[in-house]
Formats: C-alpha cells, sequence, structure tokens
C-alpha cells in the first residue's frame, strides 16, 4: 500500500490548531475509536490506522497549550 507521507511535522502550529479545530474533542475521540474498530479489518488496515492515529496524536501533542 503506497501512502502519502505528510508528516505532523510540515505544518505550522497554526496551521495544526486550524486542522483540529475542524472537530470537536468528542469528534476526534469518536474519530479515535472508528480507527480502532477499524484496524481489526487486516493488517493492511493496521498499518493504516497506526499511521492516521499518529499523526492525530502529533497533531495534540504539538497544539497543546
Amino acid at each position: 500500500m503506497e501512502q502519502s507521507m505528510t508528516l505532523v511535522r510540515d505544518y505550522s502550529f497554526d496551521q495544526l490548531q486550524t486542522i483540529k479545530s475542524f472537530f470537536t474533542d468528542a469528534e476526534w475521540d469518536a474519530i479515535d475509536s472508528a480507527l480502532a474498530d477499524y484496524q481489526d479489518y487486516g493488517d493492511t488496515e493496521a498499518e493504516l490506522m497506526s499511521s492516521v492515529g499518529n499523526k492525530i496524536y502529533e497533531m495534540y501533542k504539538r497544539t497543546k497549550v
């Protein structure tokens, strides 16, 4: 599976804040829960979930004030 590897670190703090503001914390939690379920579909899906989950984690880590 070929993935576009745009890293969270490629974005400024303000850009990450904008992305984070697209959803409420409850909506980000729902996305995280859906990803947790998605990983059970197979190895490829687990890898994709890990990639997306890591980006969300890094976004939250870098925008913590």
